[in-house]
């Protein structure tokens, strides 16, 4: 670089502004010094545009963001007092002249000036373009001598991978700091492959991956419902507000205005952690190294290394004859040239290429033949790194030799030193570490009783479904309807209740398939039957008070925050004086299964659960049980229940056995109207009445609030086993769980329960 002096312009990419500063600060050195990137330089020497450019564009002539960035891009090179006779040029001479009368071109009438006060300096910009260089005022530099380049040549990618991880090893061995060690030229077929093996040698490595936000559930979510958290922003809120800002001024509800939006959103992206001491990968044309500075370049291949362009771009090479731009074959030149000259220029050099990926053949880069690079064969791996690596290694040799028959000197040095259990396989969980495994739990954890029932289904389901989140929500049609039901059951009892509005604007969530619209006709039709059988039973229950979508949490007393939470469809209750009377009802669809014996083992809780959710919040000051039910609202086809609809509605569960509570309820109790198998005669409750006493219901509570314990304190320890459940010879966990191809689960693996008949061991006093 230039010797540095007072009043100076510094061109150069932001890695080099930083280089640059630190060097001064180690130093002590002052100087009255100005950056600029490129980008910026030609915006103050040509002219800059703004979103409302793009807008303007976009609703004007229909383009695309994309195509409107090209356009604007080539802008640079018009001069709008010359005669073209290509018609592009003419084209975007127009919509220049066009862009500057509306104002949305904003130009710098002072730079020029400006920059005659300033001494200039341009660093990193090897393949500049022709207007370029004549806006940066660069003349043609003379080629340095150069220098003999060494090459290494590996067969494999995962083979060059290793063997630069090996070279850095030996630099860290001597020494050298880590962070004068540079990877460049990496590409995303590398990404995987440097991660795995650089873990392997235990060499951090920050490789700079971006990751974006607009898939996020933060962004789509804003897109959808308008709705942001500003309260906890995090990484991707404060992005998303970022983008948002930048387009405050322009109020624009407009399809091209969204269409601008999740343009900015689809290239915004935020960094991954970082290491302080790490391996960093670099843009070899972005930066000066430094003498004792390591380079290694990877990747020397073929359309590779150098990059060369085609004559695809807008104006082609036989339009650039009347413009400042060079064509395709100056420009691959200079790519050549230049990415030579950095080679040259790096004191610490080490190139390589490979033949071969998993997916196709390489070839070298054809500079190599071209400059006379010196192509050499890499050192000998000893195989004393990493033993990890060794094994992993000797395990893919032998699943070659075992497929063809092939022996490698790799196979014959790792077989006389390691001993692997090859072809044998261990299905058990290995478990985690438990500290880490708490430190990256939700804060905080929320458990339910699906959760709950997924894990004393299975320890191993519920791993992978809530701790690595490997099951994905479906949006089924079924789900969309079952949603619609509740929906119209919580809202059918408010003043001024319009069934047709509110079931057009729930439909207005999903587009709908023809033969969705066609089920619709009936679905529809069998809401509206449901509503009035509602509003029937309605007249029979003394319960008048609901709450509906009721979302309740009980905090758990644990080393990290624990909540156990439960969303309840519908409670009916009555106040008198302080006692409050209540009544849960869960909607179901399809077939319901009331028989909750199986709690014994943490499962069937669903109604327990809530239960337990009542009589410990802060819902009701003093809650008195009267019933909990499952009601069946939508029914699937075809059905083979002939009852009428008034039947099949019924309240399907457990009731209490105290005749003024339920009186009160049902006043139909003795041969009831509204609960199903209810009846009473002056012998009593009928043998096939679900009815609890009081001890029944406290000990059901406190029964379940165990078996919620129970399962907390387990999930919070990580003991996540295979251990799926047969109950009543029926295999219960496996039949529709998703990861069941995973587990490989074994006979031994499996839990057999014996059937419960009732009740009776709510009595128990341990689980």
């Amino acid at each position: 670089m230039q010797k540095l002096q007072n009043n100076t312009l510094i061109i150069c990419p932001n890695e080099e502004k930083i280089k640059i500063l630190e060097k001064l600060e180690q130093k002590k050195e002052l100087y009255n010094l100005k950056f600029m990137t490129k980008e910026e330089y030609l915006n103050n020497y040509f002219f800059t545009y703004s979103d409302k450019t793009i807008l303007y564009l976009m609703k004007k002539y229909h383009y695309k963001v994309d195509v409107c960035k090209v356009y604007l891009k080539y802008l640079y090179v018009i001069d709008e007092a010359k005669k073209y006779e290509n018609k592009k040029l003419t084209f975007l001479q127009e919509l220049k002249k066009e862009l500057k009368k509306e104002n949305l071109l904003e130009f710098n009438i002072s730079f020029k000036e400006y920059l005659k006060r300033k001494k200039k300096i341009v660093l990193n910009y090897p393949k500049l373009d022709l207007y370029e260089q004549q806006a940066l005022e660069i003349t043609e530099q003379v080629p340095e001598q150069q220098k003999q380049l060494t090459v290494t040549e590996y067969k494999t990618i995962e083979e060059e991978v290793n063997g630069v991880a090996l070279e850095i090893l030996e630099l860290l061995q001597k020494n050298i700091n880590i962070n004068k060690i540079y990877l460049t030229n990496i590409t995303t077929d590398y990404m995987y492959t440097i991660d795995r093996i650089f873990s392997y040698y235990k060499i951090p490595i920050n490789l700079s991956v971006k990751h974006s936000i607009f898939g996020t559930k933060i962004v789509k979510d804003y897109l959808k419902e308008g709705k942001l958290d500003l309260e906890n922003p995090n990484k991707i809120t404060k992005k998303l507000v970022t983008i948002l800002n930048s387009l405050v001024d322009i109020k624009d509800e407009s399809n091209e205005f969204k269409e601008l939006l999740i343009s900015k959103l689809k290239s915004a992206s935020i960094p991954s952690e970082e290491y302080k001491d790490a391996i960093q990968v670099k843009n070899i044309e972005n930066e000066e190294f430094a003498d004792d500075e390591y380079v290694f370049v990877l990747g020397f291949n073929q359309d590779n290394l150098p990059k060369l362009e085609k004559d695809i771009e807008f104006i082609s090479d036989k339009d650039k004859i009347e413009v400042n731009l060079y064509t395709t074959d100056q420009k691959n030149k200079i790519a050549k040239d230049s990415l030579i000259k950095i080679l040259n220029s790096i004191n610490n050099l080490y190139l390589s290429y490979k033949l071969q990926t998993p997916f196709q053949s390489m070839y070298p880069s054809s500079i190599i033949e071209e400059y006379k690079m010196k192509v050499v064969q890499p050192k000998l791996d000893k195989y004393k790194a990493s033993n990890l690596y060794n094994k992993l290694r000797l395990g893919s040799k032998l699943d070659t030799y075992n497929r063809y028959q092939e022996i490698t000197p790799m196979l014959k040095e790792l077989y006389t030193h390691y001993d692997i259990p090859y072809q044998t396989y261990d299905n058990s969980f290995k478990g985690i570490n438990k500290n880490t495994y708490l430190e990256n739990l939700p804060f905080p954890l929320k458990l339910s009783y699906t959760s709950i029932n997924s894990y004393n289904e299975c320890k191993f389901k519920y791993y992978l479904n809530y701790v690595l989140k490997l099951n994905i929500f479906e949006d089924t049609f079924a789900a969309f309807i079952g949603s619609l039901y509740h929906k119209i059951l919580q809202l059918y009892k408010r003043p001024n209740f319009n069934f047709e509005e509110e079931y057009q604007k729930y439909l207005e969530k999903r587009t709908l398939s023809l033969k969705e619209k066609v089920l619709l006709v009936r679905l529809k039709k069998e809401l509206l039957d449901l509503l009035e059988q509602e509003k029937k039973q309605d007249l029979i229950l003394g319960y008048n008070d609901e709450l509906h979508e009721q979302k309740v949490e009980i905090p758990l007393k644990k080393d990290i925050e624990v909540i156990f939470t439960g969303t309840i469809d519908k409670i009916m209750y009555y106040k008198k004086i302080e006692d409050t009377y209540f009544a849960i009802v869960d909607y179901k669809s399809g077939t319901v299964d009331t028989k909750i014996e199986k709690m014994k083992y943490g499962l069937s809780l669903q109604l327990p659960a809530y239960l337990y959710l009542i009589n410990y919040s802060k819902i009701f000051d003093n809650p008195i049980f009267t019933g909990i039910y499952y009601q069946n609202i939508l029914f699937n086809y075809p059905s083979f229940d002939k009852k009428p609809l008034k039947d099949r509605i019924k309240l399907q569960g457990y009731t209490t056995d105290d005749l003024s509570i339920l009186e009160r309820f049902d006043p139909t109790y003795e041969n009831s109207e509204v609960i199903k198998s209810m009846k009473y005669t002056e012998k009593g409750f009928y043998h096939y009445s679900k009815v609890l006493n009081d001890k029944a219901v406290y000990d059901m509570i406190q029964y379940t609030k165990k078996q919620i314990e129970k399962a907390t304190n387990e999930i919070l320890e990580g003991d996540f086993t295979i251990n799926p459940k047969v109950y009543d010879g029926n295999n219960i966990s496996c039949e529709f769980c998703k990861f069941k191809d995973i587990c490989y689960k074994m006979q031994k693996d499996t839990v057999y329960l014996d059937k419960v008949e009732d009740l009776s061991f709510l009595e128990e006093e341990e689980i």
